[in-house]
């Protein structure tokens, strides 16, 4: 394999900016499933309680034979999956176990508060709460900047777990198993879900959602870890470069920035000859963890999220790390590649997803990586341009083979499309972008990640960026065509908002062919694998999609 052309040691950008590449009974063990069926991990209900019959995983012979994508938004389907995620929500333990809903005296639409009480006490509590908001405006930017820039990154970390590990036996002793949205859920959750609730209470903005995620890689420290000590002490490590402890890591860093000379693969509007792209959207960026003495085999290929809104490759670096250490196989420790892409709103979801393709045509065309030996890993948002990018591959295949046969000729050989993957990751993936329904409507209400602040922020961007809701409805992967893709694994919560869409796009591509393998955890938040640090429902969930990629 070839060296990384144009890479060098990273630097750390503005978080608050857009990516512009130059641009369950809680610890039941998992197993991984079929591609039949998906495995839930917490109590015994059954596949036949999902939020709507149509999105279960059929048995063999069971497939409804790949419905029309109208019947998605027929008012009666609509109806039966919102009905179901709120009947969901009744059987749950929401608002902290407390008597009322506080976000009725907080939320934008003074509607929800019905009340008389609560439209008296509405008015005071809303006006108490833009004050905290503009006092936040002004002071949260220096704040942030002097947390990020002059505190070490390994002094936040300490300070972050030094502080979990104090609060965790406070909530044990005064609060217990009555926070969480069930009592069998981990102690550990129910803790968590009483420090994050109440971010719903306040307005959420792109810009601190972007700060939030950037600080991500502060919740994975090493000694988070001690599994994978063993895993860290190979023969080489005096061999291999390392500048990683500056960045909270094992091996060894490199800034990827690398100039592309074509495209192979159209993906948008913008993005199909070279005669539309300007020199900076031909341009590579991203960071590559390098895990050993030389490049690895096998490299993961990590698409990070944030509702194409937020979300950065420095911010991912530490639980990137991990899996690419806990991967290992015959061949070792994988890589782990994190390219950058561009974001919304300052740019369209089209950018997104061609700054993606680009970045894994560089990984095989120019690093020269097997594509049987890349497996991608995509968080929420970056689970849908894993399907995207696997369906544009796909489809740059099928138009080929088209143009190949009905000219009659073998003259060409096809090098101009970019093989497939062995497989794809998808780690509570936001692969919908219609008008919200079923679980990403209802299932704000607990959901810890995307609360009711973030859903009030980020879902009109949906419209704003995209358009018409056929517009929404091309762009959404999980009404694409999945003929043709590798196997996927698919990892999400039964509770969390996008569980719907994730059990619809499994659904559909495996009535299309592909082996799919779904592992479900009950009563937890979006992307809770990422929480695996605070939470054994985590640390399972991750260990789960680790196995599943030991095997490509």
């Amino acid at each position: 394999m070839s060296s990384a052309p144009a890479i060098a040691a990273p630097s750390e950008g503005d978080p608050a900016s857009p990516v512009k590449p130059k641009k369950m009974a809680a610890r039941s063990s998992s197993t991984l499933t079929s591609h039949t069926s998906c495995t839930y991990v917490g109590d015994s209900s059954s596949d036949d309680e999902l939020s709507d019959g149509s999105h279960r995983l059929n048995a063999p012979g069971e497939a409804r034979g790949g419905a029309k994508v109208e019947v998605y938004f027929s008012k009666e389907h609509v109806q039966r999956a919102n009905r179901a995620a709120a009947a969901e929500n009744e059987r749950l333990n929401l608002h902290l176990g407390l008597p009322v809903d506080l976000t009725v005296l907080t939320r934008r639409d003074g509607g929800f508060a019905t009340t008389a009480l609560q439209k008296l006490l509405r008015l005071p509590i809303r006006a108490a709460i833009c004050l905290v908001d503009r006092f936040l405006s002004i002071i949260e930017t220096p704040l942030f900047q002097f947390y990020s820039e002059r505190l070490p990154l390994r002094w936040r970390q300490r300070i972050t777990f030094l502080a979990w590990g104090m609060y965790l036996p406070v909530h044990k002793a005064l609060i217990g198993r009555r926070s969480g949205l069930h009592r069998d859920v981990s102690l550990e959750y129910h803790a968590l879900t009483s420090v994050m609730w109440w971010g719903r209470l306040f307005p959420v903005t792109v810009k601190r959602m972007r700060m939030s995620l950037s600080q991500l890689h502060v919740c994975h420290p090493p000694e988070q870890y001690p599994q994978w000590k063993s895993i860290a002490n190979s023969p080489d490590d005096d061999l291999k470069p390392s500048n990683g402890e500056r960045y909270g890591i094992r091996g060894h860093l490199y800034e990827v920035y690398h100039r592309m000379d074509r495209k192979r693969t159209p993906t948008g509007f913008g993005s199909s000859t070279e005669e539309q792209l300007s020199a900076a959207d031909m341009t590579v960026t991203g960071q590559y963890i390098q895990q050993g003495a030389q490049p690895s085999q096998k490299v993961l290929f990590w698409i990070y999220g944030g509702a194409f809104l937020a979300g950065d490759s420095m911010g991912n670096l530490g639980i990137a790390e991990k899996m690419g250490m806990c991967t290992d196989g015959d061949s070792g420790m994988r890589d782990v590649f994190i390219p950058d892409y561009r974001l919304v709103p300052e740019y369209h979801l089209d950018d997104a997803i061609h700054d993606i393709t680009l970045a894994y045509e560089y990984l095989i065309c120019e690093r020269g990586v097997r594509p049987e030996d890349v497996v991608l890993v995509g968080i929420s948002s970056g689970g849908g341009l894993v399907a995207l990018l696997m369906q544009a591959l796909a489809r740059a295949r099928r138009n080929f083979n088209k143009q190949r046969d009905g000219n009659g000729s073998d003259d060409s050989d096809g090098s101009d499309c970019v093989p497939m993957p062995a497989g794809g990751v998808l780690i509570g993936p936001f692969v919908d972008y219609t008008e919200p329904k079923g679980s990403m409507k209802e299932f704000v209400k607990h959901d810890l990640i995307v609360n009711q602040s973030v859903y009030d922020e980020g879902i009109p961007f949906l419209e704003q960026v995209l358009g018409s809701h056929d517009s929404r409805v091309r762009a959404s992967p999980v009404y694409g065509d999945f003929d043709g893709l590798p196997p996927l694994c698919i990892c999400v919560s039964r509770h969390e908002v996008v569980y719907d869409q994730s059990m619809l796009l499994a659904e559909r591509a495996r009535e299309q062919g592909v082996d799919v393998t779904v592992g479900v955890w009950k009563y937890m938040c979006h992307v809770f694998p990422l929480l695996c640090p605070f939470l054994p429902e985590g640390r399972e969930s991750f260990d789960f999609m680790c196995e599943w990629i030991k095997e490509r």
